[in-house]
């Protein structure tokens, strides 16, 4: 297997592993991102309610990104597969300078 074989493979590993409103909520961003939380919520019809805290969930995995701020709201897009794994990379290079909670 070749560098970027493991690369893809884990690229498709976490998406397939969303389940739920986790991976509604992700599809949302992937058709209608750019977009604050509030608009996603409207052009998508899921409630709020489950877009914020499933934002948050993929912001920390990852699979969506703050991009900017827009009166007051941020905006959120989803990230494609380069951007994630130069994400990732980062994420592996960084020190570790506070212990995971979780």
């Amino acid at each position: 297997m070749t560098p970027a074989d493991i690369r893809d493979s884990n690229w498709t590993a976490i998406r397939e592993h969303l389940s739920g409103r986790i991976a509604e909520v992700y599809t949302a961003w992937i058709i209608h991102g750019p977009a604050t939380t509030r608009q996603l919520a409207q052009k998508s019809g899921i409630d709020i309610l489950n877009v914020r805290p499933r934002t948050t969930d993929l912001v920390d995995i990852g699979l969506v990104e703050f991009v900017d701020t827009q009166n007051g709201e941020g905006i959120y897009r989803a990230r494609r597969q380069d951007e994630w794994d130069a994400w990732a990379a980062f994420q592996r290079s960084a020190p570790v300078t506070q212990l995971n909670l979780i």
